[in-house]
């Protein structure tokens, strides 16, 4: 067998773990989208319970990413192609990448919708933010219609509202 040969043979072997990663990576980012979808439902109907056990499970499918994403570049280090850019162009050079090329793809398109929902889900935790801090205000005795209040410090290091109030909560 000649030098050429195996050193072919060694990087298809390598194209087809990177196909694998892939495949496993996109796979992930559809659980992603999964439990992003599942979040926004969670926010929409206040079912805090469900939020919480959403919430566990996103950051482990997030982590999980993470460890996939570095064993991908890992594997384009050794491969010498060190980024994406060079992957599109390295999936794109010849039919037998094509499976490669529809995968990067994928990804790219999967990863662009997640991060569109969790910046929609994002905006649904700070408008539901912004009304608590409202209602808070109002117990507190806080004109809603106040264009600023300032926040002081106490000396226990939590946060004052320098406002004269008048608040509903004391008697």
């Amino acid at each position: 067998m000649t030098m050429h040969a195996a050193d072919n043979r060694h990087q298809h072997s390598r194209q087809q773990e990177l196909v694998l990663l892939l495949q496993h990576e996109v796979n992930q980012v559809q659980n992603l989208m999964h439990s992003l979808e599942q979040e926004y439902a969670a926010l929409a109907e206040q079912h805090t319970n469900t939020l919480e056990d959403v919430v566990r499970k996103k950051q482990d499918t997030i982590r999980e990413l993470e460890r996939i994403s570095q064993q991908r570049e890992n594997l384009l280090a050794s491969m010498n192609t060190t980024t994406e850019e060079q992957l599109n162009r390295a999936s794109t050079e010849s039919t037998a990448d094509d499976q490669l090329s529809a995968l990067w793809k994928e990804l790219i398109v999967l990863a662009d919708k997640c991060q569109e929902m969790n910046r929609i889900n994002g905006s649904i935790v700070e408008l539901v933010s912004r009304q608590s801090r409202h209602a808070l205000d109002i117990l507190h005795g806080i004109s809603p219609n106040s264009a600023s209040r300032p926040e002081l410090y106490d000396q226990s290091g939590y946060k004052t509202i320098s406002a004269v109030t008048h608040s509903l909560t004391k008697a």
